[in-house]
């Protein structure tokens, strides 16, 4: 069965005529009508109830015609996506966690584009979809930063879709809250210290533990509050007295050397909570793009000029 054939069925099942569908392919009835036939004797189906009423689909008709809608549909725009590519000659992208320094070094990255015409993405997302993005070939890179107790159980994931992670840095643990919150003038805080103070966190769509960016799971504090995006937690922290951890937010006393304090302060977190590793993943046996080596460029600048900042 050819795309051509899937392209008349779907004709005829939408004018619900044979004679009206060849006009509108420009085909004869005869044509049709033999394509047609040729997919039926070959899938040992009836695709079309022929009645003096008209064409109606059979149960086999309407289940055939699902995906073909879906593949043609899918090829029309393979079709269009490689047709202009001689208008845009570079895309890439890359799904991360919500991690600042990813987006830090995308914005470098952005600035040094040397194109009039480029189709780039960054996803910001959950750690499962990140996997999946670059899995997929959604996105060429992934970057994610994994704490020492659940590296084997993610590398184990990781090598089940053929990917592999690349470390670039370990990472201390901060505690981030408003410089207005009752315990911002303290030096270091412990999880004591913070227990009375709700804990914003990013929503997972796996409940659970090794899936979190984060190196302390929810489950284990009293007051949470859970969140989908990077913007919602900030405005939460600046604005209340809840409190995040984690190796890097923006607008804190963390983002000093992008000269770009804010109203949030970093402070070191007495209890280790493990090595956090942030680094990257990619696919195994793919090749990475010069675009993709160039944003690690800035991505491993970034995570290292915060490292030794803090």
């Amino acid at each position: 069965m050819t795309i051509q054939n899937m392209k008349y069925i779907i004709a005829v099942a939408d004018y619900k005529s044979f004679s009206q569908a060849a006009k509108a392919l420009f085909v004869s009835q005869s044509t049709l009508s033999t394509a047609i036939r040729e997919v039926e004797n070959d899938l040992g189906i009836h695709i079309f109830n022929r009645s003096n009423r008209g064409i109606t689909l059979t149960y086999d008709g309407e289940d055939l015609i699902r995906y073909a809608r879906e593949i043609v549909e899918q090829t029309e725009y393979l079709e269009q996506r490689y047709h202009s590519r001689k208008s845009i000659p570079m895309r890439f992208s890359v799904s991360t966690q919500h991690l600042p320094f990813s987006v830090r070094a995308f914005i470098k990255f952005f600035d040094e584009i040397g194109s009039d015409n480029y189709d780039v993405a960054i996803r910001e997302c959950n750690t499962d979809s990140v996997i999946h993005d670059v899995a997929n070939h959604r996105s060429e890179l992934g970057v994610l930063i994994i704490t020492e107790a659940h590296m084997r159980t993610i590398e184990k994931i990781l090598t089940s879709y053929g990917l592999v992670f690349q470390e670039i840095s370990e990472m201390k643990n901060y505690v981030f809250l408003c410089t207005s919150h009752p315990l911002a003038s303290k030096d270091s805080l412990s999880l004591e210290d913070l227990e009375l103070f709700p804990f914003v966190t990013y929503d997972q769509e796996l409940e659970s533990s090794h899936f979190t960016e984060e190196p302390l799971f929810y489950n284990l504090l009293r007051k949470n509050v859970h969140v989908s995006d990077r913007a919602t937690k900030l405005a939460l922290i600046r604005n209340t007295n809840c409190f995040s951890i984690g190796p890097d937010l923006a607008n804190s006393n963390a983002d000093k050397f992008h000269k770009n304090l804010g109203e949030v302060a970093a402070i070191p977190l007495k209890e280790s909570l493990g090595i956090v590793h942030a680094g990257f993943i990619y696919q195994k046996h793919r090749e990475l793009s010069p675009y993709a080596l160039s944003y690690l460029t800035y991505l491993r600048e970034d995570i290292r000029t915060l490292v030794n900042f803090l």
